[in-house]
C-alpha cells in the first residue's frame, strides 16, 4: 500500500504543480506579448510623428519664405519717441498693398516682417524710404514676398 498511495501522491503533486504553472505560464506568455505590441506601437508612433513633421517642415518650406535679417533690410533710423509711429507706419504701408506685417521690440530697436506682394515690393520699399504716410492700392492676389524693415535710434 506504501507504494501505491506513494504513486497517487507523485500523482496528485505533479496535478497540483500543473494547476499552479500554468496560470504562471499564461502570465508571463500574455505580459510578453502585450509588451511587444506595445514596443511595436511605440515604433509605429515614432515613425508617424516623424513622417508628420517632415511632411509639416516641407509645406512651411513651401508656403511661408524664410525671413533673414540679411543685405537687402531696410534700416530706417528715428527718434526714440517716434518708434511706435514709425512701427504704425511701416504696419500701415504694408497692409494698405494687400499684405501684413509683424514686429518685434527688443528694447532698442524694432524688427518688422512685412509680407507684400511681389509685384509690389519696390512700392513698399521706396515708401518706406521715403517716408510716405499712407498709402491704397488694389490688393494683388498673387505670390508674396517678404521684406525686412529695422527701425533703430539715431545715434
Amino acid at each position: 500500500m506504501s507504494v501505491q498511495w506513494t504513486k497517487k501522491r507523485t500523482v496528485i503533486l505533479a496535478l497540483v504543480l500543473a494547476a499552479l504553472v500554468l496560470p504562471l505560464a499564461l502570465v508571463i506568455v500574455s505580459g510578453r506579448s502585450m509588451w511587444e505590441q506595445r514596443q511595436a506601437r511605440q515604433e509605429a508612433q515614432t515613425e508617424f510623428n516623424q513622417a508628420l513633421r517632415q511632411s509639416l517642415e516641407r509645406a512651411a518650406e513651401t508656403v511661408l519664405p524664410v525671413p533673414t535679417l540679411g543685405d537687402n533690410a531696410l534700416v530706417v533710423e528715428c527718434r526714440t519717441a517716434d518708434l511706435e509711429a514709425e512701427l504704425q507706419r511701416v504696419v500701415r504701408l504694408a497692409g494698405g498693398l494687400g499684405g501684413s506685417a509683424s514686429s518685434w521690440n527688443n528694447g532698442k530697436s524694432v524688427r518688422i516682417v512685412a509680407n507684400v506682394p511681389r509685384t509690389a515690393e519696390t512700392i513698399f520699399r521706396e515708401s518706406v524710404s521715403r517716408g510716405v504716410y499712407d498709402l491704397n492700392s488694389a490688393g494683388d492676389s498673387g505670390p508674396m514676398t517678404v521684406v525686412e524693415v529695422l527701425l533703430q535710434p539715431k545715434k
